[in-house]
């Protein structure tokens, strides 16, 4: 049995030997990745930013007939491309230096004007002798 042992020892030993003689074939060449599909090109249609124009037109007091109030209306047009969502009104009254005497908020007769609409405000002071002339501020959303 010692000499089965040897024997496959030794054929071990030179298949081994005979393996390490062998010239080594060199490895395949890596391909190249094969290129990315190319890209689908879109054209997509970018909207204007839509926005809002508040103008003030139309704009004028009515005094009352016993003298005591009076009455600032005007018409709000929105001349710009989108429709408002929250509006606010400013009336000053000021005095003929411009300095303000009397304030207050007036409510549009809609929150929403759509472009190329309008809505209206109403705005009553009690009539002083100090007043010389109003001012008003629209602010939009």
């Amino acid at each position: 049995m010692r000499y089965a042992a040897r024997a496959l020892l030794g054929s071990l030993a030179l298949l081994a030997l005979t393996y390490s003689c062998v010239p080594r074939q060199p490895p395949e060449p890596l391909l190249p990745p094969p290129p990315p599909p190319p890209k689908v090109l879109v054209e997509e249609e970018i909207k204007p930013v839509e926005r809002p124009e508040i103008i003030i037109s139309d704009f004028s007091e009515q005094v009352s007939e016993d003298r005591k109030t009076a009455t600032v209306t005007g018409t709000l047009i929105n001349r710009g491309n989108g429709a408002t969502h929250q509006v606010t009104i400013s009336v000053s009254a000021l005095d003929k230096d411009g300095h303000e005497v009397d304030r207050r908020e007036a409510t549009p007769s809609t929150q929403r004007i759509a472009p190329e609409t309008t809505a209206t405000f109403v705005s009553t002071f009690d009539r002083r002798p100090e007043i010389d002339h109003y001012h008003v501020e629209s602010i939009s959303r």
